[in-house]
């Protein structure tokens, strides 16, 4: 049997790698190693050197570091304190709870301290602890603690009443953010204007024309590349905004059911690329979770809801004085939905102010534990709706 020959080339004869081709190789690998990192460990490392930093920091780096889909950990849920805004945190992993994130937005000295408006996909929309002007506006991500402070708006001199802002990101898209804000028309009375800031590109500018709607534009919320407001009350009116094409629309409603008592939205808001809605008609903890589809056709039943084990471990979720016909006879509060990576890990956050705990429900398997009990110092935990409850996803975009 011969012997195998290998013919081995001279070294003239190989191509040698530039040094450029060389960095760019080290580079290469190196990102891949950090992308299959969780991103408190990259947190960590970006003080490694400053070249680990550069990378570690690269808008782009960020987007493609980025679980998609990327469940919410927790949730900040604000103090009964309105002078001095506190924020007690929800960790939903409750045999591996982590360190919250903050306790009070100090990232910038505001006289009247800092609250949430709205959290979307990693970043918080803040603004001044006030009423009167002028209010500042920022964005915060809480996993870095970066912030900007967002530029004044041209028709602030106007005298142009807010109605209210809402921040646009999907940081599997692109690294930029958009803020969408709704105020006065100074051209037509009492009518809206919206106006749009951009990350990428700077101050605030006018978009489309004066309009007429009746919906809560304080509680925007993003989904499928348009910002979404519900009435929540009275007639369930919706607003749809399209952040590309800069149009507005509608989309359907859930139908008002016979024989109804009273009617209120309890539950209105996105997680993991998914819309849902919560319609809940009389005294009632059998109901459904409505999800809405990608082509805004309809709403459909994705989840059904029985609290009834859970009203039984927990009295004080059930008003025994008032009549079980009454409209607060159950006293809970729908504060998040959250979907997991998979449909089975998908659950629900109550929260039941008598007993000043937040219950974890899983909306597939229907089992339920206990997340917290605890206050904030010797202020109460605001448990009275999913609108002050604002989730806090892991995110190392750039603001």
């Amino acid at each position: 049997m011969q012997g195998l020959k290998i013919k081995i080339p001279k070294t003239a004869d190989l191509e040698q790698p530039t040094s450029a081709q060389i960095v760019a190789s080290i580079d290469d690998l190196l990102i891949q190693i950090l992308l299959h990192l969780p991103i408190t460990s990259l947190l960590y490392f970006k003080t490694v050197s400053k070249h680990w930093f550069s990378l570690i920091t690269n808008p782009q780096f960020s987007v493609l570091c980025q679980p998609n889909p990327n469940p919410a950990l927790g949730l900040f849920l604000p103090s009964t304190s309105v002078l001095k805004p506190k924020f007690d945190y929800i960790h939903f992993n409750s045999q591996n709870p982590t360190k919250p994130p903050f306790k009070k937005l100090k990232f910038t000295k505001d006289p009247s301290g800092i609250t949430i408006l709205q959290s979307c996909n990693g970043l918080l929309l803040c603004c001044s602890n006030r009423i009167r002007q002028p209010i500042n506006y920022y964005v915060y991500n809480p996993t870095t603690k970066h912030y900007t402070t967002l530029p004044t708006s041209f028709l602030g001199t106007e005298n142009s009443k807010i109605h209210g802002l809402s921040l646009a990101f999907d940081p599997i898209k692109s690294p930029h953010y958009k803020v969408i804000c709704i105020r006065d028309s100074v051209s037509s009375p009492r009518h809206y204007q919206i106006e749009i800031y951009s990350s990428e590109t700077g101050p605030w500018r006018l978009s489309g024309g004066p309009f007429i709607a009746d919906v809560n534009f304080s509680k925007g919320v993003y989904w499928n590349g348009s910002i979404h407001w519900i009435s929540t009350i009275g007639n369930l009116n919706s607003l749809c905004y399209n952040i590309d094409l800069e149009s507005l629309g509608v989309m359907p409603m859930l139908p008002v059911p016979d024989n109804y008592v009273s009617l209120t939205i309890s539950y209105f808001g996105e997680s993991c690329d998914h819309l849902h809605l919560i319609q809940l008609s009389n005294p009632q903890i059998q109901f459904d979770v409505y999800e809405m589809k990608r082509d805004y056709s309809e709403w459909f039943v994705k989840y059904k809801v029985d609290l009834h084990p859970i009203a039984t471990a927990f009295p004080k979720m059930t008003n025994t004085y008032l009549d079980p016909f009454e409209i607060d006879y159950y006293n809970f509060a729908i504060l998040s939905l959250v979907r997991g990576r998979r449909d089975e890990d998908a659950f629900m956050v109550l929260g039941i102010p008598g007993d000043c705990k937040a219950i974890r429900y899983n909306l597939v398997s229907k089992s339920y534990e206990k997340l917290c009990d605890d206050e904030v110092g010797d202020e109460q935990v605001c448990f009275l709706s999913a609108a002050g409850a604002f989730e806090y996803i892991e995110s190392l975009c750039c603001v």
